[in-house]
């Protein structure tokens, strides 16, 4: 009768312990591609608004006057080409005048 007692001691304790590390949530995995800064080199045209080739990765967040013509984006890097943006993923729009 004992060891039956200690038997499920043992057994609920190994349960909860490992129920208890199931249970916790995984930690969020930072993307490779997080939204960064790109300067736009078109005119100002839908077709050239829309072709990422027009663009160019800035390091820094770029400086633009306040105004009404695309000057950079923020942007995921595509997963096609990652010296591109993603334009579906624009978080940011700078323009100028």
């Amino acid at each position: 009768m004992k060891s039956s007692r200690v038997l499920f001691f043992a057994l609920a304790l190994v349960l909860g312990m490992g129920n208890t590390l199931v249970s916790k949530a995984a930690k969020p995995v930072k993307s490779s591609f997080a939204a960064v800064w790109w300067d736009y080199n078109g005119t100002q045209t839908p077709a050239q608004l829309n072709d990422p080739a027009n663009y160019s990765f800035s390091s820094t967040e770029p400086v633009c006057s306040a105004g009404s013509s695309r000057c950079a984006i923020e942007a995921d890097r595509s997963t096609g080409n990652p010296n591109q943006p993603n334009l579906a993923t624009i978080v940011l729009e700078k323009v100028k005048p």
